[in-house]
């Protein structure tokens, strides 16, 4: 394996497990009409984001599953797409 296969991995890692640990949260706010989604933005997974509704806090948000699987799919992919594109075809000998 070549070195720059090596740094393609390492950093795929890390970027894997940033991506599970700060994560994307979201809440669903009651509505007379519908209940409302609300992005809350990113933060730790041990760290969940208070939402304020109609000035009053609201404690129910929840990790946006969703959203984690589409950015691992995002990162394998440009990564395996980065790795395919690091690897030397093999060379065929002519036949005599």
């Amino acid at each position: 394996m070549k070195k720059i296969q090596k740094i393609i991995i390492v950093i795929y890692g890390i970027l894997v497990a940033v991506g599970c640990i700060y994560v994307p949260w979201r809440a669903r706010l009651p509505s007379p009409n519908s209940n409302i989604v609300v992005s809350l933005g990113y933060s730790p997974i041990w760290q969940s984001l208070p939402v304020n509704y109609n000035n009053t806090p609201w404690p129910i948000s929840v990790i946006d599953i969703p959203k984690i699987i589409l950015e691992l799919i995002a990162i394998t992919a440009i990564f395996g797409i980065l790795f395919v594109l690091t690897l030397r075809p093999k060379k065929v000998l002519p036949e005599s």
